[in-house]
């Protein structure tokens, strides 16, 4: 069983934000999907979404 994590809405809403517009649907998906994962580990949204760019640049 997985433990329960809070994210905090601010987090995801903030990393929403930052995300809309700036790639197509499939990318946007998985850049969120990257941002939420780095957010159940604790990191902020600034640190998510650096983390998550890193990623997206890796698979390019």
């Amino acid at each position: 069983m997985n433990p329960k994590v809070f994210v905090p809405a601010e987090y995801i809403e903030e990393v929403m934000e930052m995300s809309n517009n700036v790639f197509n649907d499939r990318e946007e998906l998985e850049f969120l999907k990257s941002c939420l994962y780095y957010l159940k580990e604790g990191m902020n949204a600034q640190q998510a979404v650096e983390l998550a760019m890193v990623d997206y640049l890796v698979d390019l």
